[in-house]
Order: C-alpha cells, then structure tokens, then sequence
C-alpha cells in the first residue's frame, strides 16, 4: 500500500532537469580545452568534490611538512652553516603554516579557493627553500636548488592545472633568482639545473593537464547520465501523474482510488485497524448545468473538491473523483464516532461555499449527500461489497430529501454503524 499512497497528486513537476542536460551536452560538445566549465557547471563539479579534495589535501599538507622537513639532511650535507637557519623555517614556519591555512579552509568552505591555497603553499615552500639556499656559503650551496624541482613536482600533482602552472611559474622565476645570484664554481650547474627545472615542469603540467581534463570529463559524463535519469524519473512521475489524478479537479481519479481501497483493505484486515469510506453526491448537479452552464458546473466541481480536500488532512487519507459529480473519501483507522463527524465536516464545508443554485429543490446554494460506513474487514468479505453497501446509503440520503448524510445499514458482519447525521 505504502508504493501507491506515496504517490503525490498535485500539479506535474517544473522540467528542471532538461536544462541541466542541455547545458551538460552543450559542454561536451563545445570541450574545455581551457580546463573551465560554464560557471553554473563549474561550481557543481567544486562543490561535489569539495570533501574529496579536502581530505587528499589534509594528507598532502602532512606528507609536505614531513618532506620539507627531511630536507633539512641535504642542509647538512651541502651547506652546513645553515642548518639552524634552516631548523626554524623547515620546523617552526613552515609547518604551522600548512595547519593553520587547512583549518581556515575548513571553516570557510570555498572549494575554489582550496585549488589556489594548495599552489600558494607551493609557492611559500620554494620561498623558504630559496631563502635557506642563498645563505649557504659552500662551494656546491648552488646544487641544492634542485630542491625546488621536488617541491615544484609535488605541488603541481596535488594542485588543478593553471594553479600549478601560477605555481610552476613562480618557482622557475626563483630559480632563476638564485642561480643568476649564486657562484658557480663548475660553470654548468646554472645550465643543469634550469635544464632539469625546464623539462620537469613541461613533463609535469603536461601529466596535471591531462589528469584534470580526464577527471572533468568523467564528471561531464556521469552529469549528462544523472540528468538523464532526473528526466526520465520525471517523465515518469508526470505519467503516473496524469495516469492517478483527476483533470478537473486534481484530486485522485477512480482508477487510483479502486487500486488504493484494494490495498487500504488488505492491510487493514491483516493489521485488524478500522477502514472508512464516505460516498458523497453534488445535489442535483444535472439542474445546475443546465441553468448556468457546463463551465460553470466545471467550476462548482473544483470548488467541492477543493472543499473536501480541506476537511481530509491525517496522511494516508483520501480524497478522490468516483465520477460525474460524486466524490469519495477514505479514513484510515477512523472509527464510527471520527467517521460520522468527518461525513459532517464535509456536508458543512461545502454548504459553507454558499454558490447559488437556483434549481436546487433542497437548498438555494450547492449541497452534498452522503453515504458512509466503518468497518473492520474480514475474511469473507471484499471492498467492493462494502463500496456497494456505501452507495445504498448514498441513495438512502438522496431519496430522503439530500442535504444530508446516512450511515450504511444491513452491514457485513464485524460492521460497526451509526445513526443517521442529521441536516443541520
């Protein structure tokens, strides 16, 4: 019961899925040769990848600081005055650095700012290494600059491209800075490393390039496979939409309602819980349309459900068009004392509309008559016995003068009646 009740019968759902993937195809199609989407698309693939990232991001700045702190060893080797030196920025700069700007990342959440943070803390590495560099005084102090070339290499796999490239750029013109600035006792070390700084770079945007077009189509891909299920989800919800629900009056049609009394019967004769059915009946409806009109009548019938609509709110209840101009409501678990003051709240509230009907014999505005009963269903018996039992009741109603709600009588066994509700 519960995969039919859950269907909502409102207004067929805004088509937002088909812009989506006009937009996804339009990209695909258009490529991104420059590793950007439209800005709508952009912020979806950082904002999905956001958690992700941040934690490969928590493992790189772990991974960087113990790095950067285990070169102090070439400090050692090749220019050891400057070891302390070294000591406090690779140990006391560097890493509160890194720990400080992850948990100001975490508190701001800005995905885009994450991918230029990784590239300035590249960048904030080559500076400090730079700086230890120049203060080496030793013959080889030069060499060391092949260190920018493991920084460099490590932050442009972690980083998006063009914050690598921003990155590379920096280093290169740091290298450059120190070997213009430094002795060369050998007079091939500058040529060397450039040399090795060049090629590393080319190799290394070439391979980040490459990862972060593959990862941005891959997204595309699985973006343009989602919208297409948010569009056939939707097509098909506008289907069982059309399919469940009244035009008219955009309550629930009969087929739904047989389909939904069938289950709402089988559950409440396993679970031994009450079952109510109220059956009501424009007075008469035919008068009506021929005094002021088929849309007019149309109208009168949208008014009423909306009516019943407004007196049925508990979920799992029902209201629904049984056909022409009679409605029917189904109560869960409602006994006969809930199930008679519901019938009456639905005979007042469509008084209350107050809409003329001159060629109405009971009254001088539209009314309703009814036919209710509550059960507990049995083994024996079927709803459609019931169902027929409610429309005798409802003929009882219209025979004794309408306007007024009856209560079924010669019920099923383990049927619990009441008296008639009286015309108030």
């Amino acid at each position: 019961m519960a995969s039919i009740a859950s269907v909502k019968l409102m207004d067929a759902p805004e088509v937002v899925a088909s812009g989506q993937s006009a937009l996804v195809s339009k990209t695909l199609a258009d490529g991104f040769a420059l590793l950007t989407f439209p800005r709508e698309l952009e912020d979806r693939f950082l904002t999905e990848g956001e958690a992700r990232r941040f934690h490969m991001m928590v493992v790189a700045g772990v991974a960087a600081v113990c790095l950067f702190g285990a070169m102090i060893i070439g400090d050692y080797l090749l220019s050891p005055g400057v070891v302390r030196f070294a000591a406090v920025l690779r140990e006391a700069v560097f890493p509160p650095a890194i720990f400080i700007g992850l948990y100001l990342l975490r508190r701001l959440r800005m995905p885009a700012l994450n991918e230029w943070m990784i590239a300035l803390a590249g960048v904030l590495a080559a500076l400090l290494e730079v700086a230890i560099v120049l203060r080496g005084e030793a013959d080889w102090a030069v060499a060391r600059v092949v260190q920018l070339n493991i920084i460099m290499v490590f932050t442009c796999v972690i980083a998006r491209f063009w914050p690598a490239v921003m990155m590379a750029l920096a280093v290169a013109g740091l290298h450059g800075h120190v070997v213009a600035t430094m002795p060369d006792a050998t007079g091939m070390m500058s040529f060397n490393t450039s040399l090795l700084l060049g090629t590393s770079i080319a190799f290394v945007l070439y391979g980040n390039y490459k990862q972060e077009h593959d990862e941005r189509m891959s997204f595309l891909l699985e973006a343009r496979e989602q919208a297409l299920h948010a569009s056939l989800t939707e097509a098909h919800d506008r289907l069982s939409h059309l399919a469940t629900t009244d035009a008219l009056t955009q309550v629930a049609n009969r087929r739904y309602v047989e389909t939904y009394l069938s289950e709402c019967w089988q559950a409440a004769r396993a679970q031994g819980t009450s079952l109510s059915l109220i059956l009501v009946d424009v007075d008469y409806f035919k008068p009506y349309n021929d005094r002021y009109g088929h849309q007019a009548g149309d109208r009168c019938l949208v008014a009423v459900a909306e009516a019943l609509r407004g007196c049925i709110r508990r979920p799992g209840d029902l209201v629904a068009r049984w056909g022409g101009e009679e409605f029917v409501v189904v109560l869960l678990d409602a006994d006969v004392d809930a199930t008679e003051a519901a019938a009456a709240r639905l005979r007042l509230a469509v008084s209350a509309l107050q809409m003329p009907h001159e060629a109405s014999l009971c009254a001088a505005h539209v009314t309703i008559s009814g036919g209710w009963a509550s059960v507990h269903p049995n083994e024996q018996d079927d709803w459609p016995q019931w169902v027929q039992l409610v429309d005798e009741a409802l003929y009882g109603a219209k025979h004794a003068g309408r306007h007024r709600m009856h209560a079924a009588q010669g019920m099923m066994p383990h049927a619990a009646v009441a008296s008639e509700v009286r015309r108030c």
